[in-house]
């Protein structure tokens, strides 16, 4: 490898000899599927790693360029609305795009980044203006009531099975304001300062919350079941994944569903189960989100009885972990109060 020289155009790194030619590499002709990897090696977690990947595959795919220097902004443009996306659909692959270059600019892959200035006001993706509450959604975002959430949703679960107590536990998670990530990824660890649960949230912010009554004694019979079923004597292993997994195959033989304890389940299994409780339950389609959702409802729906809330913006703010309460106000309250909408179909019909 020899030391880098300056060309017309662009920056050596190196040569290489083939049958007797001498060929220039240079770092905007690299090979797509290295440069792809250098970028997404960037980041710890390789589930996001993978989802990136494939976002910037299928915008080479799409565009049928070979390298990011060819790219050119039709291309972003044409990828990002392919399809008769949703608005914010459009802004992920928009801003999967732009970061991207970015980090090509940077490391002289790209010598410009093609995204600047692509959603001004005079571009094509200027009408694609991000959307909260889900109102683009296949499925609208439900807020549960306190009788849907408590007496419905997680009474449902209450069948006396090993499944049915690590099901409600989940919920009850749920509808304490915890992701879904963050609930799949709890340990025992994170149970030993009860009531207080403490767990890394969403990026990598240090989260808490204080359990209720309802919600310890829950935990207190799941983890007895979880001695009982393993053969622990004592505290058990702080390592130990909260949720465990199905015993996979029981139904088929003609057993009943058995939890694997000790084994970690899936966040396929936990998005499953909530929707399945909840359609047995009558509730219909609800997402585990929509828990998260309905704890921020519940909280602001909370009044004594003269309409003064019981919380406001702030604490429900920090009940849910936002940095910013505007978050919390356009994503979680702002969606769910119609009530204005409601009173005035009365003087306008």
């Amino acid at each position: 490898m020899q030391p880098l020289e300056e060309s017309s155009d662009t920056f050596t790194f190196g040569t290489a000899r083939h049958e007797g030619e001498l060929i220039f590499l240079t770092r905007r002709h690299a090979d797509l599927a290295a440069i792809l990897d250098e970028f997404t090696d960037r980041y710890p977690n390789r589930n996001t790693a993978r989802k990136v990947r494939r976002i910037l595959e299928q915008l080479f795919r799409h565009s049928g360029r070979q390298r990011p220097a060819e790219l050119t902004e039709n291309d972003i443009t044409s990828w990002a609305t392919h399809g008769n996306p949703a608005n914010n659909s459009v802004y992920s692959r928009v801003s999967t795009a732009r970061t991207f270059l970015k980090w090509c600019q940077r490391n002289d892959y790209v010598s410009r980044n093609v995204t600047e200035g692509i959603t001004d006001s005079y571009t094509p993706l200027a009408t694609y203006h991000r959307t909260y509450g889900g109102v683009q959604a296949k499925n609208p975002k439900r807020w549960l009531d306190h009788h849907q959430a408590y007496d419905v949703l997680i009474a449902h679960c209450q069948d006396g099975t090993d499944i049915g107590l690590r099901d409600e536990l989940v919920i009850r998670l749920g509808l304490m304001g915890m992701r879904a990530a963050e609930i799949g990824s709890l340990t025992v660890a994170n149970l030993r300062q009860l009531p207080v649960i403490t767990w890394t949230g969403k990026g990598r912010k240090p989260r808490q919350a204080t359990a209720g009554p309802s919600l310890i004694a829950c935990l207190t019979k799941y983890l007895d079941q979880y001695r009982e079923r393993t053969g622990c004597t004592g505290p058990l292993a702080a390592t130990l994944p909260l949720l465990c997994r199905q015993v996979q195959g029981t139904a088929s033989h003609g057993t009943a569903p058995q939890l694997q304890w000790g084994q970690p389940m899936a966040y396929t299994t936990l998005w499953n189960l909530i929707t399945k409780r909840a359609q047995k339950a009558g509730l219909g389609h609800v997402a585990p989100h929509d828990l998260r959702r309905t704890a921020a409802g519940i909280l602001h729906r909370a009044t004594d009885e003269h309409g003064a809330h019981h919380f406001d913006l702030l604490d429900i703010q920090k009940v849910l972990g936002h940095s910013d309460p505007a978050t919390t106000m356009r994503s979680y309250l702002d969606p769910m109060d119609t009530d204005v909408l409601d009173r005035a179909s009365l003087f306008l019909d």
